[in-house]
């Protein structure tokens, strides 16, 4: 499979995308004594990235997260999509966005475009879809925009997945603090779908991260939500914006190495997973010894099930409708 590898470098920060998956393979910053390190999970080569089964930095879609028993209507029709996660349909399947050679349309020393062409009836989905996404690079911030037209009524959902360790080296990401500006998530069955009493306040609950909070200190083994995932693996319903613009939605912090990400978006919603499925020997980079909690995913997304729950904010997009969506990863050293 051709994989085109795109460097993105400034005097701040160095960026490696790949045209397999449109993945953000690997950022690096310094910490506060000006060493330069990885700071996202990432591969070393093509082989690895197709084993791997945790969408290191990938853009997954057509609809990022899951889908409820693999199947949803739309205008009367049916769809029935392969099930790839407990009876789920999650990230779109295994030959989704994620798995695809996205076309690099034009680059630069500090900015790329990729194109891809999605089929109508690809992987079960209703289309076609065409994307494009820009990651650009201004100083110690990295950017992404999405944009999507559609051919016929189509659910656009996809998602960023890159998994952040601030530290610079593999290990729990338990050392980190984490922010959210959410005053709801949407707790989940034993599938990872939401409740049909979904969303809830983070009030009194372990979710209440509009405070910074240690993820070492989250209770994992008294909250039955947390407990039946090992972790965080839900997704919290970011406050509103006075704007359409891209607005903070967390921030992530290692002390040890001052290191600090905020996350803007104008996603509705953000899904994080601490990582507490990865198991894959293939992780190349930060340094160290890859195992389960060594990386925390910050997934700005519209709502899991949304087509599936005409409560949530709709992820449909008809021919048309403009659609975009913007996130940015602001990095900062203290």
């Amino acid at each position: 499979m051709v994989n085109e590898v795109i460097q993105l470098a400034n005097d701040s920060c160095e960026v490696t995308v790949w045209s397999l998956g449109a993945a953000v393979n690997d950022i690096r910053l310094p910490d506060r004594q000006g060493r330069l390190e990885s700071v996202v999970l990432g591969y070393s080569c093509v082989g690895d990235r197709l084993e791997g089964r945790s969408y290191l930095g990938e853009v997954v879609g057509p609809f990022g997260n899951r889908i409820a028993g693999g199947r949803f209507s739309l205008d009367g029709t049916e769809f029935a999509l392969e099930r790839n996660d407990r009876g789920q349909s999650l990230h779109s399947g295994p030959d989704g966005f994620h798995r695809q050679t996205w076309q690099v349309l034009d680059q630069s020393s500090d900015r790329v475009r990729l194109g891809l062409a999605w089929t109508d009836g690809r992987a079960g989905f209703p289309g076609p879809i065409t994307v494009e996404l820009e990651y650009w690079l201004e100083g110690m911030t990295l950017s992404h925009r999405l944009t999507a037209q559609v051919g016929g009524p189509a659910l656009v959902n996809p998602v960023a997945h890159p998994y952040f360790n601030l530290s610079g080296r593999l290990g729990p990401i338990l050392d980190h603090h984490l922010q959210i500006r959410a005053q709801a998530y949407l707790p989940v069955d034993d599938c990872l779908i939401p409740l049909a009493s979904a969303p809830q306040p983070v009030a009194g609950t372990a979710f209440d991260l509009r405070q910074s909070r240690l993820l070492g200190d989250l209770e994992v083994e008294t909250d039955p939500q947390l407990r039946a995932c090992g972790g965080l693996d839900h997704a919290f319903v970011l406050d509103r914006r006075p704007t359409d613009e891209p607005g903070p939605a967390a921030v992530l912090y290692h002390s040890g190495s001052g290191r600090r990400l905020v996350v803007e978006t104008d996603y509705p919603a953000l899904q994080v997973y601490t990582g507490q499925g990865l198991d894959e020997a293939e992780i190349a980079h930060p340094p160290g010894r890859p195992g389960p909690g060594c990386g925390v995913a910050l997934e700005t997304e519209g709502f899991p099930d949304a087509p599936n729950r005409p409560d949530f904010p709709s992820v449909v997009v008809r021919p048309g409708q403009p659609w975009r969506r913007t996130t940015r990863w602001v990095f900062s050293v203290d």
